[in-house]
């Protein structure tokens, strides 16, 4: 506590010479001066808090992690905003929870303290103990992320649906609103769902839907689609389809009419206009920008 003192003063400006020698023999000091160096360069008034925080935490624990942008972020911190969002999240990660959130559009790498690596997809959350972490393997997912697990203790994903554990293999987890899936690339997972467990091994995949379970079949493949900026489906329900479009591109999609069917299908995550000719040719179906924008679409039948 006496250091977190410091360094709201350090931050104010307001640090005595004594207490600035005290911070520097702290193992914290070279880490807010990193960040804040960065920030002196930030000239906009906006900033992205969630972009910041993860950017903190790759400068307080070293965690790894990479950003793929599919859509170029538009507003950065101010000095003034980086230093207040700052002071609050260190707090928050030196007392808990390591949180790692995606936007829409973007698509995040992420290595966790045992080098395991995770994925993360558009509009996703991951959060992990680092102090915990030789215990106890676990994160917490929200959205979809692709695992790489090293070998050692069990390793569990907890989702709002279900529980995924593993030794050290290869999985897919899609947990969003009344859909969950997951699908095991190599290994062995076990799936937990209302008290049930199902085992799966490499080409088999588990998934719930509006919170009944569904076979799915098996499929090939060493990763999924989504990882290589494709998304793939395979007979899921179409407003499911249309969810993750808006996540992929960041735009709202009004449909004038009622898909009551499944699809299967693909759509790049890189070329709208392909994606969009992607789902709405199978169903004669056709699309256009609202008012000529590029955020907002509307989905339309063809009676022609």
């Amino acid at each position: 506590m006496k250091n977190d003192n410091l360094l709201a003063k350090w931050l104010s400006g307001n640090i005595s010479e004594e207490e600035l020698e005290a911070l520097k023999r702290s193992e914290d000091l070279s880490s807010y001066e990193k960040i804040v160096s960065h920030a002196d360069k930030l000239k906009a008034p906006a900033f992205d808090q969630d972009a910041l925080l993860q950017k903190i935490q790759q400068e307080k624990y070293g965690t790894s992690s990479r950003t793929i942008p599919i859509n170029r972020w538009k507003n950065i911190a101010s000095v003034a905003a980086v230093a207040a969002v700052f002071l609050i999240s260190f707090f928050f990660f030196r007392n808990g929870d390591t949180v790692i959130t995606t936007a829409n559009a973007e698509k995040t790498d992420v290595v966790l303290p045992d080098r395991s690596e995770v994925v993360l997809n558009a509009s996703s959350t991951l959060t992990y103990n680092k102090k915990k972490w030789g215990k106890n393997r676990q994160v917490k997912l929200e959205g979809e992320g692709f695992f790489k697990v090293s070998q050692g203790n069990t390793f569990n994903v907890q989702t709002s649906s279900g529980t995924i554990i593993v030794l050290g293999t290869q999985f897919n987890v899609k947990n969003r609103k009344d859909f969950f899936e997951v699908s095991c690339y190599e290994g062995a997972v076990r799936v937990v769902y209302q008290n049930d467990t199902t085992r799966l091994t490499p080409g088999s995949a588990f998934r719930a839907l509006g919170g009944s379970i569904v076979k799915t079949g098996n499929f090939t493949g060493r990763e999924p689609s989504w990882i290589h900026n494709e998304s793939a489906f395979k007979s899921v329900p179409y407003q499911q389809v249309l969810e993750e479009f808006e996540r992929q591109y960041n735009v709202k999609i009004k449909a004038d009419t009622q898909i009551n069917r499944h699809f299967t299908g693909s759509f790049s995550n890189r070329d709208i206009e392909t994606a969009l000719k992607s789902i709405t040719l199978p169903f004669r179906l056709k699309y256009e920008f609202t008012d000529g924008k590029k955020d907002e679409i509307i989905i339309y039948a063809d009676n022609n």
